[in-house]
């Protein structure tokens, strides 16, 4: 398939990486930086999670980079993975490049799809990464876990869920199809906006992943950003990833607890993620939307102070996106 990744961040390369070496025709679309930049290719290092022992990959990754598209370019799919702050930036310029290719946004998202519809109503797909990591002199620094998450949207591309998904099977990924994907990612961003923040007032990702205690505080921050997302309209009872939070407080504490102190990708994930602005955005609009609706959340806004006075210079990255079974 001939795919266009928008832009080398850490979730697009990893992807455009993982997909070039099963066979498919990838290029890259930069915006902000000089397409020589990256003629001498790209640095990996990617814990790769993909098969029952993960193991280490070092490489250079010859990324072709493209300094714009149009609709002759003839992509098939166009891998969209932005911070969500960021997507309606790139809006118009896939309205009018894109042609026939299906769109997959591929990244957190907290408003509803009306702003994309207004634009792509019919052409795209959503889903969601298990991938993360961060740059290092230079080099991308990642793991990669062995499972995605897509979901059709009511005015979405449906007719490309099943080429989308064979793209990623080709790679030796599985795809999780989430029946309303909309719903999926606002639980999984209110989710992370409770550990984010636990994290940070825990000082670090290992003060938080390392101590039951800690994550038991954090699940109870959690469950209040998941009320925000009820608040809204979703069944929080009836999304799987939210049961977890449901779940008894010390025990939930405790799995995560062993599944990151085995889980080796998972936790790099997390280790190496460098975004402090976007992990304040995500703490701060699920904080934001819950003060609009009401929703009390004591735990929650009691970790406000931490989160706006965090930089990321010491301590680790606190991100956090749980996963179980995949």
């Amino acid at each position: 398939m001939k795919v266009l990744v928008i832009g080398t961040g850490v979730i697009g390369t990893t992807y455009g990486y993982v997909l070039a070496q099963a066979g498919h025709d990838v290029a890259h679309y930069v915006r902000r930086i000089p397409a020589e930049v990256h003629a001498d290719g790209i640095e990996i290092r990617l814990l790769d999670g993909r098969r029952s022992e993960p193991h280490e990959v070092q490489d250079v990754y010859p990324a072709r980079i493209v300094e714009g598209f149009t609709p002759d370019d003839g992509y098939e799919l166009i891998l969209v993975s932005l911070k969500h702050y960021e997507v309606a930036s790139i809006l118009p310029q896939l309205a009018a490049g894109a042609g026939a290719a299906n769109i997959l946004f591929f990244n957190n998202w907290w408003a509803d799809f009306s702003s994309i519809d207004a634009v792509l109503a019919g052409r795209y797909l959503w889903g969601f990464p298990v991938a993360g990591g961060g740059w290092v002199d230079g080099a991308l620094d990642a793991a990669l876990l062995d499972s995605i998450h897509i979901g059709t949207v009511p005015n979405g591309a449906t007719a490309g869920l099943a080429s989308t998904i064979g793209l990623f099977e080709s790679a030796g990924l599985r795809v999780e199809v989430e029946a309303d994907i909309l719903h999926w990612l606002w639980v999984h961003f209110a989710t992370e906006a409770g550990l984010i923040a636990s994290a940070i007032a825990a000082g670090s990702i290992e003060g938080l992943l390392d101590d039951v205690g800690t994550l038991e505080a954090a699940i109870l921050a959690s469950r209040e950003a998941l009320e925000v997302c009820r608040a809204r309209g979703v069944d929080v009872d009836a999304v799987p990833d939210a049961q977890t939070f449901l779940a008894p407080a010390e025990a939930v504490a405790i799995g995560i607890h062993d599944f990151y102190a085995t889980n080796l990708p998972a936790r790099r994930i997390l280790e190496r993620h460098t975004g402090v602005e976007e992990l304040k955005r995500i703490y701060a609009d699920v904080v934001q939307t819950g003060r609009e609706l009401g929703v009390p959340m004591p735990r929650l806004s009691a970790l406000g102070p931490a989160v706006e006075a965090w930089t990321g210079a010491a301590g680790g990255s606190p991100r956090v996106a749980v996963k179980t079974g995949g």
